[in-house]
């Protein structure tokens, strides 16, 4: 356990953690662009608009994680024209490294793929330039957990009000908090933030309503 743990402690900017004192549990918050595995006694948390969270875990080897992504587009032209089935677009290639980072690491942790279960949230359809990229996020992740054979145990994906999620990794509990107004230009400004930095990566030279889940 320490092993995965510390492996997870390099990667400290893409993610929080804290004690909450209400809960009397550790939590680790996954920011945009994120992924984080566990097979301790934590719950996983993060606040989703346009983007997906996929959360996954194995029931047997009691280990579990949360990646946070968006689909990058460069413009609306591709956007409107991408279809899931496009696995060697730039936008579909973020999708697909969110998901592998997340399911690699599961597998390094002791987990087996065939054992693997799913649940998926977000999507939401924000205001502005971002209205359709949730229902393009919707569309990848159902698309690849197809293609990938993965059951999907539950979904709350679209709409238009953004996220909490929270998820014990080593059962695969997952709730689900809609955010209030007050915090949704918190979710908008992070994501756009996030969106800008995959913008910027992409044109680089490569080669207390509570619902459980």
């Amino acid at each position: 356990m320490k092993e995965l743990t510390s492996r997870m402690q390099t990667h400290s900017t893409q993610f929080n953690r804290f004690y909450h004192q209400h809960k009397k549990i550790h939590m680790v918050k996954v920011m945009p662009g994120g992924v984080y595995t566990s097979n301790e006694e934590e719950i996983i948390c993060t606040g989703l608009g346009s983007c997906i969270a996929a959360c996954m875990w194995d029931p047997v080897a009691e280990v579990g994680g949360m990646n946070h992504f968006l689909l990058p587009f460069n413009n609306r032209i591709e956007q409107d024209h991408w279809h899931p089935t496009e696995i060697i677009s730039t936008a579909s290639r973020y999708g697909n490294n969110a998901m592998e980072m997340l399911i690699n690491q599961l597998l390094t942790a002791g987990a087996e793929r065939s054992r693997i279960k799913l649940k998926l949230f977000g999507g939401a359809q924000m205001l502005g330039k971002y209205a359709m990229i949730g229902e393009k996020n919707i569309e990848f992740a159902l698309s690849y957990a197809n293609a990938e054979h993965f059951d999907i145990v539950s979904k709350d994906l679209g709409g238009l009000e953004p996220r909490k999620i929270m998820f014990d990794p080593l059962n695969g509990r997952a709730w689900v908090k809609r955010i209030r107004f007050a915090e949704v230009e918190r979710v908008k400004q992070s994501e756009a933030e996030y969106a800008h930095q995959l913008d910027e990566e992409s044109h680089r030279n490569h080669d207390d309503d509570v619902e459980l889940f």
